[in-house]
């Protein structure tokens, strides 16, 4: 009987913090769909102007310039793909997008895209082999590269540049 009785209190409490974590992700949920949302409007307005100084005076300032607009232009447009990455990544447990086939290099190319600024100042130097294609995700797999790629600059002796090797 006492074991019974632990059991079914045991199973109570499984339950109640099943309904804690359900309720917890919902609202983690609607935050990333919300913080996405409001950050949307204000990037998108920023990407506009950069595109316009872009347009209007391409050309006519010097070089330098017109290189930084260029840099402006394509970090809102990769804070666009992280904020809707974020937002899909919130998702994940309940509304995920189907595997397809993922290019590995594509993957690796956009990740270090979007490091490009922490690889220079780094001095790193990554040398990949060949990828495979691999089932899955896209922008998740694009975070993994990141996030490793990020780590290992990162985490490097004091003035050595890194040397990250990628292979499979």
């Amino acid at each position: 009987l006492a074991e019974l009785a632990e059991a079914t209190a045991s199973a109570e409490e499984l339950r109640r913090q099943q309904r804690e974590l359900t309720r917890s992700n919902a609202e983690l949920e609607q935050f990333a769909y919300v913080a996405s949302h409001d950050l949307q409007e204000p990037l998108r307005k920023v990407a506009a102007f950069c595109q316009l100084l872009q347009s209007r005076y391409g050309g006519q300032l010097d070089e330098r310039a017109d290189q930084y607009i260029g840099f402006a232009v394509d970090g809102a447009k990769r804070m666009q793909a992280l904020i809707n990455d974020l937002l899909a990544f919130s998702r994940v447990g309940r509304i995920t997008r189907p595997f397809a086939t993922v290019e590995l290099d594509d993957v690796l190319r956009t990740a270090e895209a979007n490091l490009a600024d922490v690889i220079e100042e780094s001095g790193a130097r990554i040398e990949a082999a060949p990828l495979p294609a691999v089932h899955g995700e896209h922008a998740l797999l694009v975070a993994v590269f990141q996030n490793l790629i990020g780590n290992a600059v990162k985490f490097r002796r004091p003035d050595v540049a890194p040397l990250i090797e990628i292979g499979h």
